[in-house]
Protein backbone atom coordinates (compact mmCIF):
# COMPACT_ATOMS: atom_id res chain seq x y z
CA UNK A 1 0.00 0.00 0.00
CA UNK A 2 1.38 3.39 -0.94
CA UNK A 3 1.09 6.47 1.30
CA UNK A 4 0.49 4.46 4.48
CA UNK A 5 1.90 6.19 7.56
CA UNK A 6 4.25 3.92 9.52
CA UNK A 7 5.29 5.11 13.01
CA UNK A 8 7.75 3.36 15.33
CA UNK A 9 8.97 4.08 18.85
CA UNK A 10 11.41 2.17 21.04
CA UNK A 11 13.41 2.42 24.24
CA UNK A 12 16.96 3.76 24.26
CA UNK A 13 19.92 1.75 25.56
CA UNK A 14 18.98 2.63 29.15
CA UNK A 15 15.46 1.26 28.63
CA UNK A 16 13.98 4.78 28.61
CA UNK A 17 11.26 6.11 26.31
CA UNK A 18 10.93 9.74 25.26
CA UNK A 19 7.99 11.02 27.32
CA UNK A 20 7.37 12.90 30.54
CA UNK A 21 8.13 9.87 32.71
CA UNK A 22 10.68 8.39 30.34
CA UNK A 23 13.94 8.51 32.30
CA UNK A 24 14.38 4.98 33.68
CA UNK A 25 16.44 5.18 36.90
CA UNK A 26 17.08 8.82 36.05
CA UNK A 27 18.94 8.06 32.84
CA UNK A 28 18.01 8.81 29.24
CA UNK A 29 20.12 9.06 26.06
CA UNK A 30 19.90 12.68 24.92
CA UNK A 31 21.32 11.69 21.50
CA UNK A 32 18.52 9.25 20.65
CA UNK A 33 15.20 10.55 19.32
CA UNK A 34 13.32 7.34 20.12
CA UNK A 35 10.64 7.51 17.42
CA UNK A 36 10.18 7.98 13.70
CA UNK A 37 7.53 8.36 10.98
CA UNK A 38 7.65 7.19 7.35
CA UNK A 39 5.14 7.31 4.50
CA UNK A 40 5.31 4.14 2.38
CA UNK A 41 6.52 4.22 -1.21
CA UNK A 42 4.49 3.26 -4.27
CA UNK A 43 5.50 -0.38 -3.67
CA UNK A 44 4.49 -0.25 0.01
CA UNK A 45 8.05 -0.20 1.33
CA UNK A 46 9.35 1.78 4.32
CA UNK A 47 12.74 2.20 5.98
CA UNK A 48 13.99 3.22 9.42
CA UNK A 49 17.50 3.52 10.89
CA UNK A 50 17.63 3.20 14.66
CA UNK A 51 19.44 1.51 17.51
CA UNK A 52 18.72 -1.99 18.70
CA UNK A 53 15.88 -1.54 21.24
CA UNK A 54 16.89 -1.19 24.87
CA UNK A 55 15.70 -3.42 27.71
CA UNK A 56 13.59 -2.61 30.72
CA UNK A 57 12.09 -4.88 33.43
CA UNK A 58 9.41 -7.33 32.32
CA UNK A 59 10.00 -7.02 28.57
CA UNK A 60 12.34 -8.36 25.89
CA UNK A 61 13.70 -6.12 23.13
CA UNK A 62 10.88 -4.81 20.94
CA UNK A 63 9.89 -2.02 18.56
CA UNK A 64 6.41 -0.53 18.79
CA UNK A 65 4.81 0.02 15.40
CA UNK A 66 1.61 1.70 14.22
CA UNK A 67 0.33 1.78 10.63
CA UNK A 68 -2.38 4.22 9.55
CA UNK A 69 -4.15 3.89 6.18
CA UNK A 70 -6.12 6.93 4.96
CA UNK A 71 -9.81 6.20 5.37
CA UNK A 72 -9.24 2.83 7.04
CA UNK A 73 -8.61 1.39 10.49
CA UNK A 74 -5.10 1.65 11.92
CA UNK A 75 -3.03 -1.23 13.29
CA UNK A 76 -0.72 -1.18 16.31
CA UNK A 77 1.73 -4.05 16.68
CA UNK A 78 5.25 -4.88 17.91
CA UNK A 79 8.41 -6.26 16.31
CA UNK A 80 10.70 -8.62 18.27
CA UNK A 81 14.27 -9.89 17.87
CA UNK A 82 14.70 -13.56 17.01
CA UNK A 83 16.74 -15.32 19.71
CA UNK A 84 15.77 -12.75 22.38
CA UNK A 85 12.24 -13.93 23.14
CA UNK A 86 12.35 -14.79 26.83
CA UNK A 87 9.62 -14.24 29.41
CA UNK A 88 7.56 -11.34 28.08
CA UNK A 89 3.93 -10.89 29.07
CA UNK A 90 2.91 -9.33 25.74
CA UNK A 91 4.75 -11.77 23.49
CA UNK A 92 3.58 -14.75 25.55
CA UNK A 93 0.04 -13.77 24.63
CA UNK A 94 0.72 -14.29 20.92
CA UNK A 95 -0.23 -17.84 19.82
CA UNK A 96 2.79 -19.89 18.76
CA UNK A 97 1.52 -20.29 15.18
CA UNK A 98 1.41 -16.50 14.78
CA UNK A 99 4.74 -15.55 16.31
CA UNK A 100 6.72 -15.74 13.09
CA UNK A 101 4.80 -12.67 11.91
CA UNK A 102 6.24 -10.51 14.73
CA UNK A 103 9.52 -12.26 15.68
CA UNK A 104 12.09 -11.56 12.98
CA UNK A 105 15.81 -12.36 12.49
CA UNK A 106 18.18 -9.39 12.81
CA UNK A 107 21.23 -10.14 10.67
CA UNK A 108 24.60 -8.44 10.25
CA UNK A 109 24.97 -6.02 7.32
CA UNK A 110 28.05 -7.13 5.32
CA UNK A 111 30.91 -4.67 5.52
CA UNK A 112 29.46 -2.55 8.32
CA UNK A 113 32.27 -1.03 10.38
CA UNK A 114 30.04 -0.78 13.47
CA UNK A 115 28.40 -4.19 13.22
CA UNK A 116 25.03 -2.82 12.09
CA UNK A 117 22.08 -5.18 11.80
CA UNK A 118 19.08 -5.24 9.47
CA UNK A 119 15.65 -6.83 9.59
CA UNK A 120 12.47 -6.84 7.51
CA UNK A 121 8.99 -6.51 8.96
CA UNK A 122 6.20 -7.12 6.44
CA UNK A 123 2.88 -5.87 7.79
CA UNK A 124 -0.44 -7.11 6.38
CA UNK A 125 -3.47 -4.93 7.08
CA UNK A 126 -7.00 -6.22 7.62
CA UNK A 127 -5.91 -9.81 8.32
CA UNK A 128 -5.18 -11.85 11.44
CA UNK A 129 -2.99 -14.96 11.04
CA UNK A 130 -4.83 -18.14 12.05
CA UNK A 131 -4.21 -19.82 15.40
CA UNK A 132 -3.33 -23.05 13.61
CA UNK A 133 -0.47 -23.53 11.13
CA UNK A 134 -2.89 -23.90 8.20
CA UNK A 135 -6.45 -22.62 7.90
CA UNK A 136 -9.30 -25.08 7.52
CA UNK A 137 -10.31 -23.31 4.33
CA UNK A 138 -8.69 -20.74 2.05
CA UNK A 139 -8.61 -17.19 3.40
CA UNK A 140 -8.39 -13.99 1.37
CA UNK A 141 -6.91 -10.84 2.86
CA UNK A 142 -9.90 -8.56 3.43
CA UNK A 143 -8.05 -5.29 2.80
CA UNK A 144 -6.17 -5.02 -0.51
CA UNK A 145 -6.26 -8.79 -0.99
CA UNK A 146 -7.63 -8.32 -4.53
CA UNK A 147 -5.30 -6.19 -6.65
CA UNK A 148 -4.35 -5.14 -10.17
CA UNK A 149 -1.87 -7.76 -11.36
CA UNK A 150 0.60 -5.19 -12.67
CA UNK A 151 0.50 -2.47 -10.01
CA UNK A 152 -0.93 -4.28 -6.93
CA UNK A 153 -3.37 -1.38 -6.57
CA UNK A 154 -6.51 -2.50 -4.70
CA UNK A 155 -9.30 -3.48 -7.07
CA UNK A 156 -9.87 -5.76 -10.06
CA UNK A 157 -9.48 -4.64 -13.69
CA UNK A 158 -12.22 -6.21 -15.82
CA UNK A 159 -10.99 -8.77 -18.35
CA UNK A 160 -7.44 -8.36 -17.07
CA UNK A 161 -4.90 -9.79 -14.64
CA UNK A 162 -5.67 -9.80 -10.94
CA UNK A 163 -3.45 -10.86 -8.03
CA UNK A 164 -5.10 -12.34 -4.93
CA UNK A 165 -3.34 -12.55 -1.55
CA UNK A 166 -4.30 -14.76 1.38
CA UNK A 167 -3.50 -17.97 3.25
CA UNK A 168 -4.08 -21.61 2.41
CA UNK A 169 -5.04 -20.68 -1.15
CA UNK A 170 -3.33 -23.70 -2.72
CA UNK A 171 -1.40 -26.76 -1.65
CA UNK A 172 0.84 -26.47 -4.73
CA UNK A 173 2.85 -23.77 -6.51
CA UNK A 174 2.82 -23.61 -10.29
CA UNK A 175 1.64 -21.78 -13.42
CA UNK A 176 -0.64 -23.20 -16.07
CA UNK A 177 0.71 -25.70 -18.60
CA UNK A 178 -0.34 -26.77 -22.08
CA UNK A 179 -2.14 -29.77 -20.61
CA UNK A 180 -4.39 -27.46 -18.53
CA UNK A 181 -6.04 -25.96 -21.64
CA UNK A 182 -9.21 -27.30 -23.24
CA UNK A 183 -8.83 -26.20 -26.83
CA UNK A 184 -9.01 -22.40 -26.82
CA UNK A 185 -10.49 -22.31 -23.33
CA UNK A 186 -8.24 -21.03 -20.55
CA UNK A 187 -8.09 -23.20 -17.42
CA UNK A 188 -10.56 -22.18 -14.71
CA UNK A 189 -8.96 -24.47 -12.14
CA UNK A 190 -5.39 -25.50 -11.33
CA UNK A 191 -4.80 -28.41 -8.95
CA UNK A 192 -8.35 -28.01 -7.65
CA UNK A 193 -8.03 -24.25 -7.02
CA UNK A 194 -10.72 -22.03 -8.60
CA UNK A 195 -11.80 -18.41 -8.21
CA UNK A 196 -15.17 -16.68 -8.55
CA UNK A 197 -15.37 -12.93 -9.23
CA UNK A 198 -18.88 -11.46 -9.36
CA UNK A 199 -20.24 -15.05 -9.35
CA UNK A 200 -18.32 -15.79 -12.56
CA UNK A 201 -15.35 -18.15 -12.92
CA UNK A 202 -11.95 -16.56 -13.45
CA UNK A 203 -9.21 -18.14 -15.56
CA UNK A 204 -6.40 -19.26 -13.23
CA UNK A 205 -2.81 -18.71 -14.40
CA UNK A 206 -0.78 -19.20 -11.21
CA UNK A 207 -1.39 -20.82 -7.80
CA UNK A 208 0.60 -20.82 -4.56
CA UNK A 209 -0.29 -21.00 -0.85
CA UNK A 210 -0.36 -17.20 -0.46
CA UNK A 211 -0.89 -15.78 -3.96
CA UNK A 212 -3.04 -16.48 -7.02
CA UNK A 213 -2.90 -14.78 -10.44
CA UNK A 214 -6.20 -14.89 -12.32
CA UNK A 215 -8.11 -13.20 -15.15
CA UNK A 216 -11.14 -11.21 -14.02
CA UNK A 217 -14.37 -11.46 -16.04
CA UNK A 218 -15.64 -8.62 -18.23
CA UNK A 219 -17.83 -5.84 -16.85
CA UNK A 220 -20.17 -3.32 -18.47
CA UNK A 221 -19.81 -0.83 -15.59
CA UNK A 222 -17.71 -0.24 -12.48
CA UNK A 223 -19.07 -1.75 -9.29
CA UNK A 224 -18.36 -3.69 -6.10
CA UNK A 225 -18.23 -7.47 -6.51
CA UNK A 226 -17.64 -10.50 -4.31
CA UNK A 227 -14.47 -12.61 -4.70
CA UNK A 228 -14.05 -16.18 -3.38
CA UNK A 229 -11.44 -18.92 -3.65
CA UNK A 230 -12.29 -22.62 -3.56
CA UNK A 231 -9.99 -25.59 -3.07
CA UNK A 232 -10.08 -29.04 -1.46
CA UNK A 233 -10.48 -27.46 1.99
CA UNK A 234 -13.60 -25.49 1.11
CA UNK A 235 -14.61 -22.04 -0.06
CA UNK A 236 -13.20 -18.82 1.40
CA UNK A 237 -15.35 -16.17 2.99
CA UNK A 238 -16.12 -13.60 0.29
CA UNK A 239 -14.27 -10.31 0.17
CA UNK A 240 -15.53 -7.20 -1.61
CA UNK A 241 -13.49 -5.64 -4.40
CA UNK A 242 -14.10 -2.91 -6.95
CA UNK A 243 -14.37 -4.31 -10.49
CA UNK A 244 -13.34 -1.55 -12.92
CA UNK A 245 -13.70 -1.35 -16.71
CA UNK A 246 -10.53 0.75 -16.88
CA UNK A 247 -7.71 0.22 -14.37
CA UNK A 248 -4.56 0.61 -16.45
CA UNK A 249 -1.13 -0.38 -15.21
CA UNK A 250 2.24 -1.39 -16.66
CA UNK A 251 4.09 -4.57 -15.75
CA UNK A 252 7.47 -3.91 -14.17
CA UNK A 253 11.01 -5.18 -13.95
CA UNK A 254 12.88 -4.69 -10.62
CA UNK A 255 13.22 -1.19 -9.16
CA UNK A 256 9.98 -0.08 -10.88
CA UNK A 257 11.45 -0.06 -14.38
CA UNK A 258 8.87 -0.71 -17.10
CA UNK A 259 8.87 -4.27 -18.43
CA UNK A 260 9.98 -3.47 -21.97
CA UNK A 261 11.57 -5.22 -24.94
CA UNK A 262 12.59 -4.36 -28.49
CA UNK A 263 10.84 -5.93 -31.49
CA UNK A 264 13.68 -8.49 -31.62
CA UNK A 265 12.92 -9.52 -28.02
CA UNK A 266 16.00 -7.98 -26.38
CA UNK A 267 15.43 -6.47 -22.95
CA UNK A 268 15.11 -2.71 -22.48
CA UNK A 269 16.44 -1.78 -19.02
CA UNK A 270 19.58 -0.42 -17.37
CA UNK A 271 22.57 -2.73 -17.87
CA UNK A 272 22.82 -5.33 -15.09
CA UNK A 273 19.32 -4.69 -13.71
CA UNK A 274 18.24 -8.34 -13.81
CA UNK A 275 20.59 -11.12 -12.79
CA UNK A 276 21.50 -13.27 -15.80
CA UNK A 277 19.77 -11.04 -18.39
CA UNK A 278 21.60 -8.81 -20.86
CA UNK A 279 19.82 -5.45 -21.10
CA UNK A 280 20.39 -1.97 -22.52
CA UNK A 281 18.66 1.35 -22.00
CA UNK A 282 16.16 2.74 -24.51
CA UNK A 283 17.54 5.01 -27.22
CA UNK A 284 15.75 8.14 -28.48
CA UNK A 285 13.87 7.45 -31.70
CA UNK A 286 13.80 3.65 -31.46
CA UNK A 287 10.69 1.49 -31.17
CA UNK A 288 10.17 -0.43 -27.92
CA UNK A 289 7.34 -2.58 -26.59
CA UNK A 290 5.68 -2.09 -23.18
CA UNK A 291 3.26 -4.48 -21.48
CA UNK A 292 0.29 -3.79 -19.24
CA UNK A 293 -3.11 -4.88 -18.05
CA UNK A 294 -6.43 -3.19 -17.28
CA UNK A 295 -6.69 -1.10 -20.46
CA UNK A 296 -10.32 -1.96 -21.16
CA UNK A 297 -12.14 -3.71 -24.00
CA UNK A 298 -10.62 -4.58 -27.36
CA UNK A 299 -12.08 -4.24 -30.83
CA UNK A 300 -12.97 -6.88 -31.86
CA UNK A 301 -13.97 -8.00 -28.37
CA UNK A 302 -11.89 -10.74 -26.74
CA UNK A 303 -13.19 -13.12 -24.08
CA UNK A 304 -11.09 -13.36 -20.89
CA UNK A 305 -11.91 -17.08 -20.87
CA UNK A 306 -10.29 -17.86 -24.21
CA UNK A 307 -6.92 -17.66 -25.93
CA UNK A 308 -6.48 -14.46 -27.97
CA UNK A 309 -6.17 -15.74 -31.55
CA UNK A 310 -4.94 -12.47 -33.10
CA UNK A 311 -3.82 -9.06 -31.81
CA UNK A 312 -6.85 -6.88 -31.07
CA UNK A 313 -6.52 -3.07 -30.73
CA UNK A 314 -8.02 -1.40 -27.68
CA UNK A 315 -11.53 -0.05 -28.23
CA UNK A 316 -10.46 3.24 -26.63
CA UNK A 317 -7.36 5.22 -27.64
CA UNK A 318 -4.38 4.94 -25.32
CA UNK A 319 -2.13 7.92 -24.61
CA UNK A 320 1.34 7.20 -23.24
CA UNK A 321 3.49 9.95 -21.78
CA UNK A 322 7.20 9.75 -20.99
CA UNK A 323 8.12 12.56 -18.65
CA UNK A 324 6.29 15.57 -20.15
CA UNK A 325 6.30 14.28 -23.75
CA UNK A 326 3.60 12.29 -25.53
CA UNK A 327 5.05 9.11 -27.02
CA UNK A 328 3.97 8.04 -30.49
CA UNK A 329 1.90 4.85 -30.08
CA UNK A 330 2.01 2.67 -33.20
CA UNK A 331 -0.01 -0.17 -31.65
CA UNK A 332 -2.04 -0.57 -28.45
CA UNK A 333 -4.03 -3.72 -27.89
CA UNK A 334 -4.42 -7.24 -26.57
CA UNK A 335 -1.82 -9.74 -27.76
CA UNK A 336 -2.70 -12.47 -25.27
CA UNK A 337 -5.33 -13.07 -22.62
CA UNK A 338 -5.35 -10.02 -20.33
CA UNK A 339 -1.96 -8.88 -21.65
CA UNK A 340 -1.80 -5.57 -23.52
CA UNK A 341 1.09 -4.55 -25.73
CA UNK A 342 2.17 -1.04 -26.69
CA UNK A 343 4.59 -0.33 -29.52
CA UNK A 344 5.92 3.18 -28.92
CA UNK A 345 8.64 5.46 -30.21
CA UNK A 346 11.05 6.68 -27.55
CA UNK A 347 11.06 10.52 -27.47
CA UNK A 348 14.27 12.52 -27.76
CA UNK A 349 15.20 13.15 -24.13
CA UNK A 350 18.55 13.60 -22.36
CA UNK A 351 20.11 10.58 -20.64
CA UNK A 352 18.28 9.65 -17.45
CA UNK A 353 15.31 7.89 -15.83
CA UNK A 354 11.85 9.16 -16.82
CA UNK A 355 8.35 8.38 -15.50
CA UNK A 356 6.00 6.56 -17.89
CA UNK A 357 2.23 6.99 -17.52
CA UNK A 358 -0.78 6.10 -19.66
CA UNK A 359 -4.40 7.16 -20.00
CA UNK A 360 -7.37 5.26 -21.44
CA UNK A 361 -11.10 5.81 -21.09
CA UNK A 362 -10.44 8.93 -19.02
CA UNK A 363 -8.46 6.95 -16.41
CA UNK A 364 -4.73 7.44 -15.83
CA UNK A 365 -2.33 4.86 -14.49
CA UNK A 366 -2.25 5.19 -10.71
CA UNK A 367 1.43 4.31 -10.56
CA UNK A 368 4.21 5.55 -12.85
CA UNK A 369 6.97 3.19 -13.96
CA UNK A 370 10.47 4.22 -14.99
CA UNK A 371 12.26 4.05 -18.31
CA UNK A 372 16.04 4.52 -18.65
CA UNK A 373 16.95 6.50 -21.79
CA UNK A 374 20.53 6.82 -23.05
CA UNK A 375 21.68 8.19 -26.39
CA UNK A 376 24.54 5.71 -26.43
CA UNK A 377 24.10 2.40 -24.64
CA UNK A 378 26.23 -0.64 -24.01
CA UNK A 379 24.83 -3.94 -22.88
CA UNK A 380 27.51 -4.82 -20.36
CA UNK A 381 27.52 -8.16 -18.56
CA UNK A 382 24.39 -9.51 -16.94
CA UNK A 383 25.27 -8.48 -13.41
CA UNK A 384 24.14 -9.56 -9.95
CA UNK A 385 22.28 -6.30 -9.32
CA UNK A 386 18.54 -6.61 -8.75
CA UNK A 387 16.96 -10.04 -8.62
CA UNK A 388 13.33 -10.83 -9.29
CA UNK A 389 12.09 -12.16 -5.97
CA UNK A 390 9.00 -13.98 -4.81
CA UNK A 391 5.83 -14.97 -6.58
CA UNK A 392 6.02 -12.11 -9.07
CA UNK A 393 8.35 -14.25 -11.13
CA UNK A 394 5.08 -15.58 -12.51
CA UNK A 395 4.32 -12.29 -14.20
CA UNK A 396 7.67 -12.01 -15.92
CA UNK A 397 7.31 -15.64 -16.91
CA UNK A 398 3.95 -14.68 -18.39
CA UNK A 399 5.56 -11.93 -20.46
CA UNK A 400 8.24 -14.34 -21.66
CA UNK A 401 5.55 -16.87 -22.57
CA UNK A 402 3.53 -14.33 -24.56
CA UNK A 403 6.44 -12.92 -26.60
CA UNK A 404 5.77 -15.43 -29.37
CA UNK A 405 2.42 -13.75 -30.02
CA UNK A 406 3.63 -10.14 -30.07
CA UNK A 407 1.97 -7.89 -32.64
CA UNK A 408 4.18 -6.97 -35.56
Amino acid sequence: MRNALVEIWLADNYGSYIHSQGALNGRRDANFQGYGRFETSSSGEYLFRAIKPGLYPGRVRHVHCKVTIPGAASLTTQLYVEGETGNDGVLNGVPAAQRSSVVRPWTAIPGSAIGALATTFDIVMGYTPPDTPAPARPTLVSMAGVTNGATLQAGAPAGSWVTLFGDGLSATTRAWRESDFNGNRLPESLDGVSVQINNQPAAVYYVSPKQLNVLAPDAVADGDVQVTVANANGVSAPVTARLRRFMPGFFQFPQEYAAAVRPDGSTVAPAGLIDGVTSTAARPGETIVLFGTGFGPANPAASPREVVSAPAPTANPVKIQIDAQQAEVAFAGLTSAGLYQFNITVPDLPDGDYPVTAEVGGVRTAKAVRLRIEKQTSAGPAGPAAKIEGDHKAYLGLIQRMRSSLAA
